[in-house]
């Protein structure tokens, strides 16, 4: 399917009509929206983002790098130098380059080689994972990593583990691995944010309400946070970590 129709598709998914795309693009009219639909293959990195958050989805998913298996991060989210060179061009000149750059990947000598594997990149945040202090991670304090050859497929992005709260399952400096927003079963182990805090923990609720993050070494009940229904403290879950196998109850000496 091509770009444009991708785009199509994902504007009546979310029952917008181009005249709204367009003006959540910064576009004068539909006119181009249409023209965009209708005709287009190639696009600009640049202008590939700026869809895909216009339109609540990824740049990966309009291309359908998405519905691979496995497909992971496709590629860092770094402007190339050809993108900007696109973006200058008016249309005439964005036909031509890419009439060029069609002959120059008929020549054996410019032709990227086909039997070289392609670069699948997972964006692993800085911030520390742990009992310690640390800022939100959801800034800008990242940096995309080749998709290490232990990370699950579904993994939306990394962390590092800091302390020893979590072995022997997740083991200082270890990467855990998130997938954003998934549900977690009572004992799961996930990543949360608390006043400050980004913590690595297994988790329950009592019949009181309390929720409480709980370490999974036990060796380390002290490392345990819990939140009573009124304390007023907000606890945001990133989502799960994903292990091999569920964590069993913590049992504590």
């Amino acid at each position: 399917m091509r770009i444009g129709e991708k785009i199509a598709q994902r504007r009546r998914e979310l029952g917008l009509t181009q005249d709204e795309l367009a003006r959540r693009m910064g576009y004068r009219s539909k006119a181009a929206i249409s023209k965009i639909e209708t005709n287009v293959n190639d696009i600009s990195q640049t202008t590939l983002t700026r869809f895909a958050e216009a339109l609540d989805t990824t740049a990966a998913a309009l291309m359908g790098w998405a519905e691979e298996p496995g497909a992971g991060r496709p590629a860092p989210r770094v402007p190339r130098e050809i993108d900007a060179v696109y973006d200058a061009l008016n249309e005439q000149g964005q036909k031509e380059l890419c009439r060029y750059g069609r002959y120059l990947g008929a020549q054996e000598e410019y032709r990227a080689r086909e039997d070289a594997p392609r670069v699948i990149w997972l964006r692993h945040y800085l911030v520390p994972a742990a009992a310690g202090y640390a800022s939100p991670i959801e800034g800008e304090d990242y940096e995309d990593i080749p998709l290490p050859a232990d990370a699950p497929p579904e993994a939306d992005f990394c962390i590092t583990i800091r302390g020893d709260s979590m072995e022997p399952w997740l083991r200082d400096g270890q990467l855990a691995y998130i997938k954003r927003d998934a549900p977690l079963q009572e004992f799961d182990a996930g990543l949360f944010f608390v006043d400050g805090d980004v913590l690595c923990k297994q988790w329950c609720t009592d019949y009181a309400g309390t929720l409480h993050l709980l370490s999974a070494n036990p060796l380390r009940e002290d490392a345990n946070r819990s939140f009573p229904r009124t304390s007023g403290q907000t606890v945001v879950c990133f989502g799960r970590v994903l292990l091999p196998r569920r964590l069993p109850r913590p049992a504590y000496r």
